[in-house]
């Protein structure tokens, strides 16, 4: 899917971190010192945030919101759209936006979304916002992007629990005279990559699903847990993100050399430097942000720019371009000028 869609420009971008530190170095007596350093070495991550058991995904997004609200001093009756991208949700139902849009004293005229996506959920949440302000529905809508996926993992899973942080993002879509450009695609052939097997009602949770497993490299976890299959991941992401990338550009009738930040998933370091050889960008073009955060789902890439150009004009931000990508298999980028756009320091930092 291809689209360009006009008048609209990101206004604002915020995050949301726990205060809870969960360092990689911690995990040494469980896991074994030479196991954690390698993940390390390989990961590029030292710590993750993780959220007490209490705190939903949508709590931390609604702090994200509240934050970008009252920095940005708009009125809530001029917001008119509230998109909740996230994978670990408040209830089977009611959705999830819904209940933000009470909580954050919304309008009732707000119309409100969830889109149930992990790694390229942020990119589906613009697109989302980009077509209600383009049909002319919406002025100002709220993506809120965040997952508490440590709920997920298995505690005996140790190529997850060493990965994956949360984090809550805020971000405001407004109407204007900039311009968005979308590529998406979906290959859900590969389902079963990245998967939590039970739970839902294809496979009820039950005694069954509940029993605990090892595979050959030592991980455990139920059937009610978090799956991943690194490689096939990693075998999506490599072949697919970089022509995604370069079409849309094409699109756009940018050059290549041109743009000036690329905002990829933050899924590790091996993988973002792998895609961003492939892609043949500098460094400082595509920005590596795992070392604090970790994997933070689809909340990766507003949390790089809020960590990373909240504090002046390091970047040339002309000409952006971000890319979401993994579980589904799903992937899709967005390009557009940020240079109107306002960074807010993660809070809770």
């Amino acid at each position: 899917m291809k689209a360009i869609i006009k008048n609209l420009y990101i206004r604002a971008v915020s995050s949301w971190l726990p205060e809870n530190i969960l360092t990689m170095s911690s995990l040494a007596p469980v896991y074994g010192e030479e196991t954690v350093r390698n993940i390390i070495k390989t990961t590029g991550i030292e710590q993750v945030r993780i959220a007490d058991r209490d705190m939903t995904a949508s709590d931390m997004c609604q702090r994200a919101a509240e934050h970008l609200i009252e920095k940005e001093d708009i009125s809530i009756a001029d917001i008119d759209g509230l998109v909740f991208v996230s994978q670990t949700a408040d209830y089977i139902l009611p959705s999830t936006s819904v209940c933000l849009q009470h909580r954050l004293h919304l309008s009732k005229e707000t119309v409100c979304m969830d889109i149930h996506y992990g790694c390229s959920g942020y990119i589906y949440g613009l697109f989302q916002a980009a077509l209600w302000i383009q049909s002319g529905a919406c002025r100002n809508v709220l993506v809120l992007a965040g997952d508490t996926t440590s709920r997920l993992i298995n505690e005996q899973d140790k190529s997850l629990r060493m990965v994956f942080g949360e984090c809550g993002t805020a971000t405001l879509v407004s109407a204007g005279t900039g311009v968005m450009g979308f590529h998406i695609g979906s290959d859900g052939s590969g389902y079963d990559r990245l998967i939590v097997p039970a739970g839902g009602f294809r496979t009820p949770a039950s005694p069954d699903t509940a029993a605990l497993v090892y595979d050959d490299d030592g991980n455990g976890r139920t059937r009610n847990d978090l799956y991943m299959d690194g490689m096939g991941i990693f075998s999506f992401s490599v072949t697919q993100v970089p022509p995604n990338i370069s079409t849309l550009i094409e699109m756009m009738s940018w050059n290549k050399e041109e743009v000036g930040f690329v905002a990829l998933h933050q899924a590790n370091e091996f993988m973002v430097k792998y895609i961003r050889k492939k892609l043949k960008v500098a460094e400082e073009t595509a920005p590596i942000d795992v070392r604090d955060f970790g994997n933070t789902g689809p909340a990766t890439i507003p949390l790089l720019f809020s960590d990373l150009c909240s504090q002046g004009d390091a970047y040339d931000l002309s000409k952006v371009v971000m890319c979401g990508f993994g579980v589904g298999l799903s992937l899709g980028s967005v390009a557009t000028d940020m240079t109107e756009t306002r960074f807010y320091e993660p809070i809770n930092k």
